[in-house]
């Protein structure tokens, strides 16, 4: 018999006596249930049969707490009704008038500047004298989704189609006040001026 004749032979009878060790193993469409990672509190042996140390607790991952969105941010019904808005005190520079450098500034006092109507039924009237004066735009509005406002978690009222084309949404801020932004583009909402109610 030749070499390589040999060798098979003896090839196949390592892999036969391989093959008769092995323990049978599970199919892969067998369930194994498990406890969830977070329920984890045992202290009993474990399978070497080591006891955990003594007097040493064993701790749960640390988990930074959720903070609790305050009902206000969420409440779209408060936005319902006359808001009028206003325009905020601004410091404005001023420039001399022969060359044109910096020589000052002031206090321009915030001012009253029209009124957004928004009614329960989906629609809402709107008057802006800073972008046009004797214009009312009416329309429809619809709740912002989650996070449009520039990331934040509150729920707005999103004006459709306002003034100048673009939608402007009435939303809460965490500071308390509500505000009058409008949609620089899809991801981007710009500050206009705070609203009040006339109370």
């Amino acid at each position: 018999m030749s070499r390589f004749g040999l060798g098979s032979i003896l090839l196949s009878v390592l892999l036969l006596a391989s093959l008769i060790g092995v323990p049978a193993v599970k199919a892969w469409s067998e369930v194994v249930v498990t406890e969830p990672w977070s329920e984890f509190e045992s202290t009993e042996v474990d399978s070497a049969g080591v006891e955990a140390a003594a007097g040493v607790e064993e701790q749960a991952p640390a988990v930074a707490p959720v903070p609790e969105i305050d009902d206000f941010l969420l409440d779209f019904e408060s936005l319902y009704g006359t808001w009028y808005i206003w325009t905020p005190s601004t410091f404005v520079n001023l420039y001399d008038v022969d060359d044109g450098d910096y020589a000052a500034h002031e206090l321009v006092a915030g001012a009253g500047q029209g009124v957004v109507v928004i009614n329960p039924d989906g629609t809402y009237s709107m008057s802006h004298a800073a972008w046009d004066r004797d214009e009312v735009v009416e329309g429809k509005w619809r709740l912002s989704f989650p996070r449009e406002i520039n990331g934040e978690v509150v729920q707005a009222i999103v004006l459709l189609d306002g003034l100048t084309g673009v939608n402007w949404a009435v939303a809460p801020s965490i500071t308390g006040k509500i505000r009058l932004l409008y949609a620089l583009d899809t991801a981007l909402w710009v500050f206009d001026s705070e609203l009040y109610r006339d109370e």
